[in-house]
């Protein structure tokens, strides 16, 4: 029987394994895991986190290691022991015609699926096997090398999420690992929408509560996954900070970003419209520090049948229109691929060429597989700090000097060269999202935002962090101070304007009500989870009440 490798502080691959993607983490070699436990099974899981519970660890969860903070790679105290579950080499997707996939670790159970995605498996490795195989595809994330264990527990977005919805609108069962009747150990479980009480709960847990909280999962199960699409355009544009300054400068950027927020507020609602369906518009507005190069825009669309060309052009056609003539800022297109969540690689010739005039003939029409693929990037190992905000709320608040902060940071500020991999990313969202009927029976509650954002910030020399850090959260709060001033405490607590901020994208400073990290914010849960938080707090007593599984922001035992 093959089993766990457990990989020790004796062993020359230690400190590399320790840390995931984000190279603050952990900050010293003893401030992060004793032991990180690597696994191929679930059986090989399922006994190495029994093992390392029975050494007194706390245990952590690591897929493809991309946790923006330092909830795996991070000791809570000086004493602790910790030890990483690595799920990352447990691959492979099966796939039944006749839908007859059983449970991996209850087969008994009478669930029957379509498709089985295991934890450890990464963004690419599922799209190319699903479309290979079956023509379909997942509506989640570009990264390639983002593992399935923590994208899709914390919702899972992407390029289709606007035509199809969220990767967890779509998800049907899951094989988890959760604590024993003992609580100190751990036990299979294999929970769906049939299963009964407290089961049920977790399987609704499973869909957008995020990893770290319950458990470890082991597989997803999907009943059915939308077809791929056929086609798409792909187009990238560019706006000069310098037209923007000449333009009126922090009005310019308001008319900018307005214009881009009202076009999907206008239009949300025909997403799935027969003729002009828009769906399949995504876009992702780079908003870059004026160190990092022009502002991007970058443009995939293809039709509600997953096609261009076949007169349903339509909605893409205006919406580069409509960005492509506001006064006084000039369109350009951009020789230069940008990709999703990722810093800008500056060109010699990026946003210096014509300005776009014909969106169909200006664009880059491809096989959507071929274009997934050209998105398939992750970035450079570094380090990083990440926000996230869901936006309903459109347009920046008037009067015009509501974003004169902004401009200051982005334009003033912004051209120090340390911040060549900065920027905030409005993403435009809604649409299916929006439009899911079932979104009671997920725990990602924000359903009526018309923009998401990534506000991110990358850099390489730990001398760095206090600048790179405070810079962010500047951006922050002048970003969410422009739209609503009255938002004094400069977070986006829900409220009409605000449905908070994005688990998959977590931040501590979110947890607390001041700089110094010495005061819990009582509202934090309600950031992330909505009216969903009490339930999850509710759930995490019966599942695991005596927190086995826990972070810096673990859905806790009581409600701060």
């Amino acid at each position: 029987m093959s089993d766990f490798v457990q990989v020790t502080n004796e062993d020359r691959r230690h400190e590399a394994l320790q840390k995931g993607f984000n190279l603050r983490f952990p900050a010293a070699p003893d401030a992060g895991a004793g032991s990180i436990y690597v696994c191929k099974t679930w059986q090989e899981t399922l006994r190495a986190a029994n093992a390392a519970l029975k050494n007194g660890d706390r245990i952590t969860v690591r897929s493809g290691g991309h946790c923006y903070e330092g909830f795996v790679s991070n000791k809570l105290s000086a004493g602790e022991k910790l030890a990483i579950i690595d799920v990352g080499l447990m691959t492979g997707m099966d796939y039944s015609h006749d839908e007859d996939l059983a449970s991996q670790v209850l087969p008994a159970n009478p669930a029957r699926y379509q498709f089985r995605v295991a934890a450890g498996n990464q963004n690419w490795d599922a799209y190319v096997d699903l479309y290979k195989r079956t023509g379909k595809t997942l509506p989640g994330g570009t990264c390639y090398s983002v593992g399935s264990g923590g994208h899709i527990v914390g919702g899972g977005y992407g390029l289709l999420s606007r035509l199809h919805g969220l990767t967890v609108d779509w998800l049907a069962g899951v094989d988890i690992l959760v604590p024993d009747s003992t609580g100190i150990g751990l036990t299979a479980k294999h929970v769906n929408l049939a299963s009964d009480g407290v089961e049920r709960d977790l399987f609704i847990a499973c869909r957008g509560a995020g990893g770290g909280n319950f458990g470890i999962i082991l597989n997803y199960y999907f009943k059915n996954l939308p077809e791929a699409p056929k086609e798409a355009y792909y187009l990238a544009l560019s706006y000069a900070w310098d037209d923007l300054q000449q333009a009126g400068g922090a009005s310019a950027l308001k008319r900018l970003l307005d214009t881009y927020g009202e076009w999907f507020a206008r239009h949300d609602s025909e997403w799935n419209a027969p003729n002009n369906g828009n769906g399949g518009l995504f876009t992702l507005f780079k908003l870059n520090a004026r160190a990092a190069g022009n502002i991007g825009l970058v443009i995939q669309y293809t039709d509600v049948d997953g096609n261009v060309g076949n007169g349903k052009d339509g909605p893409f056609i205006d919406f580069v229109n409509t960005m492509s003539n506001i006064p006084g800022l000039p369109a350009r297109l951009n020789d230069a691929f940008m990709e999703p969540n990722i810093a800008p690689k500056r060109s010699k010739n990026a946003g210096m060429n014509m300005c776009a005039q014909d969106p169909v003939g200006n664009a880059r029409r491809m096989d959507w597989i071929a274009l997934t693929q050209m998105f398939n990037g992750s970035g450079d190992n570094r380090r990083g700090k990440y926000k996230s905000s869901y936006q309903v709320k459109p347009t920046l608040a008037a009067p015009v000097a509501g974003s004169d902060q902004l401009w200051e940071v982005l334009y003033v500020y912004g051209n120090d060269p340390r911040l060549n991999a900065s920027l905030v990313q409005i993403d435009s969202y809604g649409g299916a999202v929006n439009a899911f009927t079932g979104s009671h029976e997920t725990c990602v509650p924000q359903r009526g935002s018309i923009l998401k954002s990534q506000f991110q910030t990358y850099w390489t020399d730990a001398a760095d962090d206090e600048f790179h850090m405070a810079w962010l959260s500047r951006l922050y709060h002048a970003y969410i101070l422009a739209y609503t001033p009255e938002a004094s405490a400069g977070k986006p607590y829900p409220s009409a304007d605000w449905q908070g901020c994005y688990i998959n994208y977590p931040d501590v400073d979110m947890k607390y009500s001041d700089p110094a990290h010495s005061k819990v914010d009582p509202q934090w849960p309600a950031l992330y989870y909505m009216d969903k938080a009490q339930f999850l707090v509710a759930l995490k007593q019966k599942i695991d009440p005596g927190n086995l599984f826990r972070h810096e922001m673990s859905i806790p035992l009581q409600m701060p």
